[in-house]
């Protein structure tokens, strides 16, 4: 009987009030909340009412999903049913709302860290909780993997030297991207940071300020290759979620020797010098970048110096929080 008394007195507060101007600490009218003002998302209306048709409007009101009609949810901030919304990932959803595993928007709350989520929920680029799914930062994986492009991998699958990414590119934290000092110079997706081109998180927080075959993922506008098969020349399908991502991947220089030049041999992917004297200065002769002669099997190759002895870096978390991994050196960002 309170439960209903308390419901019946805010509704009529709601309706008594409808369109009157919210006054702030200094006197003045601050924005509209009330039935009949302008609108253009549920989050500038206020608790039991939604965004319908550009107004606020009474809406059913409710505390969980349960007492929603079929189709509908429970906003939990303006504690009314919404009609459930399609989305693709959770930036094509508002804030605190994400992308559910039926592809369909679903009331989840806000927040500031991942403290004010509840378990298994961690706080995301819209400041929205969100099920944690692949990974942030190499932390999130497990067995020693590294994160790119949000999704775990085995080292050996990324890259750790500059040579692995082809001509003029560097290896960075795991992903083959270019140098840079303008984020003009950097691909669709990448912006300029500590001179290196990286993913931009910054770029949205809502496929809303994405182009219109673009869909807001961490934070990044990228093309849905679901429904369009081709990816620019910068970018990659990625089989996990089906967006075209910045392309990270290593590059093989070569396939056979007759790839390389004259006098060198084509070996996991890399022209190699041989040096079958075993003398480091015949390496040096061919190249100062590759100034050690050692076995490879049943041969001798050259080599980079930091091939040769353990690598200072693996993976950016093998470095300080200021640093960044760049050729297996952890360098100042």
């Amino acid at each position: 009987m309170n439960k209903l008394y308390g419901t019946l007195f805010a509704v009529t507060a709601v309706a008594l009030f409808a369109g009157c101007p919210v006054y702030g600490s200094s006197g003045g009218p601050t924005d509209c909340v009330g039935i009949g003002c302008p609108c253009t998302s549920i989050t500038q209306c206020g608790v039991g009412t939604l965004c319908t048709a550009g107004s606020c409007e009474l809406g059913d009101g409710c505390t969980t999903n349960a007492e929603c009609e079929s189709g509908f949810e429970c906003n939990l901030a303006n504690q009314v049913c919404v009609p459930q919304e399609a989305c693709r990932t959770n930036g094509d959803c508002d804030s605190g709302r994400y992308c559910n595993s039926s592809d369909v928007c679903q009331s989840s709350g806000t927040c500031t860290s991942d403290a004010a989520c509840s378990g298994g929920f961690v706080c995301d680029f819209r400041n929205t909780c969100v099920p944690l799914e692949g990974c942030r930062t190499d932390v999130d994986c497990s067995g020693g993997q590294v994160c790119v492009e949000g999704q775990c991998h085995a080292p050996a699958d990324t890259c750790q030297y500059n040579y692995e990414c082809g001509a003029g590119q560097f290896c960075v934290d795991n992903r083959c991207t270019t140098n840079c000092t303008t984020d003009e110079q950097c691909a669709a997706g990448l912006s300029c940071d500590g001179n290196f081109c990286r993913p931009d998180q910054t770029e949205c927080t809502s496929s809303s300020q994405c182009a219109a075959n673009e869909h807001c993922v961490s934070g990044t506008c990228l093309v849905d290759c679901a429904i369009s098969s081709s990816c620019a020349s910068s970018t990659y399908c990625a089989p996990e979620d089906e967006f075209c991502h910045p392309n990270w991947q290593p590059k093989p220089i070569c396939t056979v020797d007759g790839d390389c030049a004259d006098n060198h041999v084509c070996r996991e992917g890399v022209c190699r010098t041989p040096c079958a004297d075993m003398s480091n200065t015949t390496c040096m002769g061919f190249d100062s970048q590759l100034p050690v002669c050692r076995a490879a099997g049943a041969e001798y190759l050259c080599f980079a110096s930091a091939e040769t002895t353990s690598p200072e870096c693996i993976r950016q978390s093998d470095c300080t929080s200021t640093e960044t991994c760049v050729d297996s050196i952890c360098r100042n960002r």
